[in-house]
C-alpha cells in the first residue's frame, strides 16, 4: 500500500506541470525515511528532471538504493541506466542482469527486454532459443510486445519451426491488447492467408483499425485494397 505522503507526491506529479516542484519536495522528504518506493519515485524525478534539474547520477544512486531493497521497478531502471550509459559506462551485460532480476520478480517489460537482447545480439551472441524463452516469459506476464515478437519468431523460423498458425495466434493475442504492430500483423495474416483463410475484407478491417492508430504500413494496405474491398461496409 502506498504511503499517504508518496500518494500525494504522485498526485501532484501527475496533476500539472506547475506542481512538479512541490511533488519533488514531497519525495525528498519521504525518501529520508529510506522507504524504497519513495526513493524510487525521487529517482524518477531526477531521471526526468521533474521539479528539479535533470541529474542522472542522482537518479542512479537512488535507483540503486531502492533496487538493493528489492524494489522491482528500481531494479529495472538500473538496467535501463546501464543500457543507455546514463551516469555510468554503457554495459549491456549488466543491463541484462538487472532486466533478468526484474523479470524474475514478475515485470513483463523486463522479460521482453531480455528477449530482445538475445534476439538481436545486444551485448551477447544472438540466441533465438533464449530469446523465445524470455519472450514466452514476458507473454505469460502479459507483455503485448513479447506476444507480438513470438509471432515474428514463428513467421521467420527463429528458434522454432515456421508456423503461420502460431504466428497468427500470437499476433492476435497481442492485437487484443491493443499493440498497433500486432493489429497490422493480423491484417497481413488475413491478406496472405497465414494461419487463417485468406480474407481481404477481414484484412481491411484490421488495416483500417491500425491505420487509425497511425500505422503508415496499414494505411498503404488500405489504399491498395480499396479497389477490391467495399470500405463503406466496414465498421
Amino acid at each position: 500500500m502506498t504511503e499517504p505522503g508518496i500518494a500525494e507526491g504522485l498526485r501532484l506529479r501527475d496533476d500539472a506541470e506547475e506542481k512538479l516542484s512541490e511533488a519533488f519536495q514531497i519525495f525528498v522528504r519521504e525518501a529520508e525515511s529510506g522507504d524504497p518506493e519513495a526513493v524510487y519515485q525521487l529517482a524518477r524525478m531526477f531521471d526526468a528532471g521533474y521539479g528539479c534539474t535533470q541529474n542522472w547520477k542522482a537518479a542512479m544512486e537512488r535507483y540503486s538504493r531502492a533496487a538493493e531493497a528489492g524494489h522491482r521497478d528500481a531494479i529495472f531502471s538500473v538496467g535501463i541506466m546501464y543500457y543507455y550509459g546514463r551516469s555510468v559506462e554503457k554495459d549491456y551485460a549488466r543491463a541484462m542482469e538487472y532486466f533478468a532480476k526484474a523479470a524474475d520478480l514478475g515485470l513483463a517489460k523486463a522479460a521482453y527486454n531480455v528477449g530482445v537482447m538475445y534476439d538481436y545480439g545486444t551485448g551477447c551472441d544472438i540466441d533465438y532459443a533464449k530469446a523465445m524463452e524470455w519472450y514466452l516469459k514476458g507473454a505469460e506476464l502479459g507483455s503485448a510486445r513479447a506476444m507480438y515478437n513470438i509471432g515474428v519468431m514463428y513467421s521467420k523460423g527463429h528458434g522454432v519451426e515456421v508456423s503461420h498458425e502460431e504466428q497468427f495466434k500470437w499476433y492476435r493475442k497481442s492485437a487484443d491488447l491493443g499493440l498497433v504492430n500486432a493489429i497490422h500483423g493480423v491484417g497481413i495474416c488475413y491478406h496472405n492467408g497465414f494461419g487463417v483463410p485468406k480474407d481481404d475484407f477481414e484484412a481491411m478491417r484490421w488495416f483500417v483499425r491500425s491505420a487509425a492508430m497511425g500505422n503508415m504500413r496499414s494505411q498503404k494496405m488500405v489504399d491498395s485494397l480499396k479497389k477490391s474491398v467495399n470500405v463503406f461496409t466496414i465498421s
